[in-house]
């Protein structure tokens, strides 16, 4: 009687880096992608970026090599989301994703296709207006803002006063908490944002 041979080469699996600041979150997101074959490996080229807390990722991409992530948000802020499309990440998912979609949003990422699943959100602002909301909700100051963007501070002044009147907010502090997802601690909803679906 002989025995069935066993597959000399091991399966392997696809690998991916992963950057989360929530210890407990990245573990739990590891463990569950490995069910789908993928394994964690810090020197992949590809990697999945988990947006938390909110703001990690602008950060990380600001750092360089966007191409290599595929960013997952739930902040609901659609500016926020245009800021982390802008810089080009590979993918960029937003709102609430089960693991299979980020396991098949690795999937499309190795196969070199770009690409984003986002809410509906038709923003009142201007790109220039949008960079303005940003800066303002990271705490810069006018003048700071007016020479990143190459203005004057009067202009900035007036560019901001115009998003406080599009977004509906009257002051930083109710623009920097809805640009940061946190709008429910206003007690209103800014009335721009929309149902969900696929870009």
């Amino acid at each position: 009687m002989t025995t069935p041979s066993l597959p000399t080469s091991p399966v392997v699996s696809r690998r991916y880096r992963l950057h989360c600041a929530l210890p407990a979150l990245a573990a739990e997101i590891g463990q569950t992608l490995q069910r789908f074959g993928w394994e964690v490996y810090e020197q992949a080229p590809l990697g999945l970026l988990i947006d938390g807390p909110w703001g990690v990722a602008l950060q990380v991409l600001e750092q360089g090599n966007p191409s290599e992530w595929v960013v997952v948000t739930d902040n609901p802020c659609g500016e926020y989301w245009e800021d982390l499309w802008t810089f080009g990440p590979r993918g960029l998912l937003a709102g609430g994703h089960r693991v299979e979609e980020l396991a098949n949003a690795l999937v499309r990422a190795q196969a070199g296709e770009f690409f984003r699943r986002t809410p509906q959100h038709d923003s009142p602002l201007t790109s220039i207006e949008r960079r303005m909301l940003r800066y303002s909700a990271q705490g810069w100051e006018n003048r700071r803002i007016a020479q990143e963007l190459d203005l004057n501070e009067g202009t900035v002044r007036n560019g901001l006063s115009r998003v406080f009147q599009k977004l509906g907010f009257e002051n930083r502090t109710q623009v920097a908490l809805y640009y940061w997802g946190l709008w429910h601690l206003l007690n209103h909803q800014p009335s721009k944002v929309k149902g969900a679906g696929d870009r």
